[in-house]
């Protein structure tokens, strides 16, 4: 009998173990603790953040990539996205992009030129136009590529 118990103790304990983790926050979601209000648009969710060295200042900035969903089609999805550059450390937002359409949420961060400081690489259709066929397939839009770099601002001497 005492060797039944013991069995049904630690199966209750795993059982227990487990009903509890289903309970309990496990997982942290990296950065939307972080995120400024002012940089999140009503109906905007959070998709993606890459830290990069953006501009000439100390620190790096973060590239916040926000979308929801614009529509659902057999072979493809839209969404409406735009992205916000942020100071690491300080949370002020200093540019926000506007709305754009796109079949993806690509944002590309890189130093493609060599200067020590990163670019963003985006893609969205021209206009957010686009058609499709009756069944919704054949995605026609014109595609347009942009790269965005700051500007390093003139400084003044005293």
């Amino acid at each position: 009998m005492p060797m039944n118990k013991l069995i049904f103790t630690l199966m209750l304990l795993c059982l227990g173990t487990t009903v509890s983790a289903q309970f309990t926050r496990t997982a942290h979601q990296e950065g939307w603790e972080d995120t400024p209000p002012e940089a999140v648009r009503k109906g905007f969710y959070l998709q993606k953040t890459i830290l990069a060295d953006m501009d000439a200042q100390p620190g790096m900035e973060e590239v916040l990539v926000f979308g929801h969903d614009n529509g659902h089609y057999p072979t493809f999805d839209l969404f409406k996205v735009y992205y916000a550059i942020v100071d690491h450390y300080s949370k002020e937002v200093k540019y926000m992009s506007d709305v754009y359409v796109n079949d993806t949420y690509y944002v590309k961060v890189e130093d493609r030129n060599a200067d020590g400081l990163s670019e963003l690489y985006i893609s969205y259709f021209k206009d957010g136009k686009f058609s499709v066929d009756e069944r919704g397939y054949n995605l026609q839009t014109v595609r347009c590529y942009d790269r965005i770099e700051c500007t390093p601002q003139p400084t003044t001497h005293k």
